[in-house]
């Protein structure tokens, strides 16, 4: 053998540097592209925006846990083929803790809380109707199950149509039935009380006491805060005005129930739970409902709709609703209150 061809196997022995193994760059590349979303959604968890675009995306952060599932699967599949694993371990590590912390947030709407019935049940539906857009057959239909019903959107049109279709008789106690614009309104089985109008917002806002019997007084607000894309500081401003409505008396039974534009994972229904509400969802262990958009050929994305509860109230049951022409799911709970 000669002297050049003893170095060159010299060099291809003893210089060159294994290459990563088939499959780990797929991999890797995979994961990364999960991970970024990922990442995204803990910072709009832990750095909450306020307005348009940032809320909008916000509202997906609970597809974080999808994301970190997939990143963390990547990173590992990707550290047992490669031969140098100490960088691919510690992605792997970071994704599995960073998908704990989405699970820690989404979790608890899975477990039931202990939070038992002292008196008499009584249901009520929550929906948006879309305008004049909602089938007041239908939404008869669905009204028939509940005692007390929370329409959104409602228009003097639509109105006007429920009472066509019998609403009128079937609820002879309503609020908000009178706006002139969008509105929301409430229709009772039971006496209502204390009527009156929120202040002015983008979708006028309701609220009354209903007498259920067997419950006692209950205090229902009808809310509709603005989407984030109302205008500059709109979603925000109406959604502090709602919280501000909310704690002018916490200390009777409170129902708290609508289409609030908004997850749990934003800040301003982080704040009706620092208030402490929860919502009928949380307090049965219903789990994730999304309930927009209900009009299209994917199913339902984010759970924007909502029935919070104060302490002195409780949950048994709580499904979701669909009526033609709407674009929301509705909410059909059953309530009661604690004694509290």
């Amino acid at each position: 053998m000669s002297t050049t061809t003893r170095q060159r196997s010299a060099q291809a022995w003893d210089n060159s540097r294994p290459g990563p193994r088939r499959g780990v760059t797929p991999l890797v590349v995979l994961a990364v592209l999960f991970a970024l979303p990922g990442l995204l959604a803990v910072l709009l968890r832990i750095f909450p925006p306020t307005d348009d675009l940032p809320a909008l995306v916000a509202s997906f952060i609970s597809y974080g846990v999808i994301a970190w599932t997939v990143a963390l699967i990547g990173f590992g599949l990707a550290a047992l083929l490669a031969r140098r694993k100490a960088v691919l371990v510690t992605l792997a590590l970071v994704c599995a803790g960073l998908l704990a912390l989405q699970l820690s947030w989404l979790v608890p709407l899975f477990v039931p809380d202990q939070r038992p019935a002292t008196t008499r049940t009584f249901t009520l539906l929550s929906l948006n109707i879309r305008g004049d857009l909602g089938d007041p057959d239908a939404i008869l239909a669905e009204s028939g199950r509940a005692d007390v019903v929370v329409l959104l959107e409602t228009t003097p049109k639509a109105v006007r149509d429920l009472k066509a279709a019998g609403m009128y008789e079937q609820f002879p106690y309503r609020a908000g039935t009178k706006s002139r614009g969008s509105a929301s309104a409430i229709f009772s089985r039971f006496p209502l009380s204390s009527v009156q109008p929120l202040p002015q917002t983008s979708f006028q806002m309701w609220q009354a006491v209903a007498e259920i019997p067997g419950v006692g007084s209950v205090r229902v607000i009808a809310a509709h805060p603005c989407n984030p894309f109302c205008g500059p500081g709109y979603w925000q401003s109406e959604h502090e005005l709602l919280q501000r409505v909310v704690g002018d008396d916490l200390d009777r039974p409170l129902v708290v129930a609508g289409d609030f534009n908004a997850v749990d994972d934003h800040l301003p229904m982080r704040d009706l739970h620092r208030m402490g509400l929860r919502s009928a969802t949380d307090i049965v262990g219903a789990g994730w409902l999304p309930t927009y958009p209900a009009n299209s050929r994917i199913p339902p994305l984010i759970p924007i709709d909502h029935i919070m509860l104060n302490d002195a109230m409780t949950a048994t049951s709580i499904t979701r609703v669909h009526v033609a022409g709407t674009d929301h799911l509705g909410l059909l709970a059953t309530l009661a209150g604690t004694g509290g």
